[in-house]
């Protein structure tokens, strides 16, 4: 039977009800002409949304006099990591003027510290505490993946004002001018001929 007070309900008129864990842009055929700006944008007002939509079925259930489910709090307390790892960003682009590749490239490097660096907890927890805990680092490696899809698909535009290189023409060689030469250029003393 589908409950729709559950995260992610679709109703009958396969209209999404509910929050998602789902942030950030999809990287599909109609993004890849939009600018980066533009993506991290919507990513940021994504995760906004999905934040408001998980604390609204949160305090809904609390003024129908429901309880609380677990995947009602997991999903508030997600959406709201979610949504602090975006805020970073914006807080970087709009507070510190760096462009949106060069936020998102920080607020990363910020969530993967949160995920390796962070030191252990002094005492035990509850299970609660735990699953608070376990909500916010998951929250911060979907972050990681929907910002590295951002960053991926950026990196795959070509630039402007780059020349574009025709199909089938070679590609420069960016390490002509290295000292050590490169291992697959130079054939090896067993492969010459004797």
């Amino acid at each position: 039977m589908h409950d729709p007070h559950r995260p992610g309900y679709v109703s009958p008129n396969d209209e999404q009800v509910g929050t998602t864990f789902a942030s950030g842009a999809s990287a599909g055929p109609a993004d890849d002409a939009r600018p980066f700006e533009e993506l991290t944008a919507e990513s940021i007002t994504a995760a906004r949304n999905a934040y408001y939509a998980a604390a609204a079925e949160v305090v809904i259930a609390l003024q129908n006099g429901r309880w609380h489910t677990s995947e009602q709090l997991f999903a508030a307390t997600h959406a709201r990591a979610t949504r602090a790892w975006w805020d970073l960003v914006e807080q970087e682009i709009t507070g510190n003027r760096l462009t949106s590749d060069h936020a998102v490239r920080r607020v990363r490097s910020w969530a993967r510290h949160y995920l390796t660096g962070e030191p252990p907890v002094a005492r035990p927890g509850t299970l609660f505490d735990h699953a608070i805990a376990h909500a916010s680092r998951m929250a911060a490696r979907d972050f990681l993946t929907a910002s590295g899809r951002l960053l991926t698909q950026h990196l795959a535009e070509p630039s402007p004002g780059a020349g574009a290189t025709a199909p089938g023409a070679p590609l420069p060689n960016r390490h002509a001018t290295s000292p050590t030469p490169n291992p697959v250029a130079v054939p090896t003393a067993s492969a010459a001929p004797q």
